[in-house]
């Protein structure tokens, strides 16, 4: 009589697990339960509301039952203009994709003539405008597509955010040479010199040189410090 009553629920318990499954199951496909009703995107500055929506994949009116976090993730960062992205679920059927742009740090003259929005690390973002702002250090060069030189020229410009004597600010162009390497040219038509390679070590030397020239009152026209040995300084007069 024992043996009955446990086959008899164990033939039951599977039997409740696939109809309390089925209920779930329809209840949230087609009553609505976890469909898409209202998505929202916060944060977005440069890049339009339409593009995000169109990479995050999500529809209205769809369910979220299958929707994978880290794949919407990853379409939406493949824009140039995001730097993160954050994804809320309030329940029952909205979506929340709030995301992290990145800034312009400079800008690039590309070879086609192209005048590009550049980031902090060197990365390419979109097509500068006026509406976003044009008052950027420019690379330019025919140095411009080497990783190398980009990289150093990049590293440059992110010494000059922390300089008290030759700031972001004051530098119109940086120009990116294969056979010459970096040379940068401030707002008040100063040449600097920089070479290629070592550059934080060229940059400190810069600074010494601009400190002990302003100590002298005088006011640099020329630096060249592409040498490991010497810097060459002329002066305006």
């Amino acid at each position: 009589m024992k043996k009955k009553r446990n086959s008899r629920a164990i033939f039951i318990f599977p039997v409740y697990i696939v109809v309390t499954g089925s209920v779930v199951f329809y209840i949230v496909l087609y009553m609505g339960f976890l469909t898409v009703s209202q998505i929202e995107v916060k944060g977005n500055k440069r890049v339009s509301q339409r593009e995000i929506l169109k990479r995050s994949g999500l529809i209205k009116g769809k369910s979220t039952l299958l929707f994978l976090e880290d794949r919407v993730r990853r379409e939406i960062l493949e824009s140039h203009w995001i730097k993160d992205v954050r994804l809320e679920r309030v329940f029952p059927g909205k979506v929340v994709i709030e995301v992290e742009e990145k800034e312009p740090f400079c800008l690039a003259l590309s070879e086609e003539g192209e005048l590009l929005y550049v980031d902090k690390n060197g990365k390419r973002l979109g097509r500068a405008n006026f509406k976003d702002g044009l008052d950027f250090p420019l690379l330019i060069g025919e140095g411009i597509d080497e990783p190398e030189l980009l990289g150093e020229a990049i590293e440059l410009l992110n010494l000059s955010l922390k300089s008290r004597v030759l700031g972001w600010d004051e530098i119109s162009e940086v120009n990116l040479d294969p056979l010459y390497g970096i040379t940068v040219f401030t707002n008040d038509k100063r040449r600097i010199d920089f070479g290629e390679g070592d550059v934080a070590k060229k940059w400190y030397r810069v600074e010494q040189l601009i400190v002990k020239i302003r100590q002298m009152n005088l006011i640099e026209e020329y630096i060249n410090v592409s040498s490991d040995k010497m810097g060459v300084v002329s002066f305006k007069f």
